[in-house]
């Protein structure tokens, strides 16, 4: 299945070698992943913690999506 184009553009960074998108709020991150799962695209999450950054959401394409 093709990345719909309207979230293209946050995939912009790198995490674990794949192409991930990162959030800083949990309803961004359940919004994308619902958005993702419609489209039928394979995806991972991870809630990674930073003493100064706070929480971030990383979303992960394991497929390589524009690779």
């Amino acid at each position: 299945m093709q990345l719909p184009s309207s979230i293209e553009k946050l995939f912009d960074s790198t995490y674990n070698e794949f192409k991930a998108a990162r959030l800083p709020s949990a309803l961004e991150c359940n919004n994308l992943q619902a958005t993702l799962k419609e489209a039928g695209v394979s995806f991972n999450t991870k809630i990674v913690k930073h003493k100064k950054k706070g929480r971030q959401f990383i979303v992960m394409l394991v497929d390589n999506y524009g690779a």
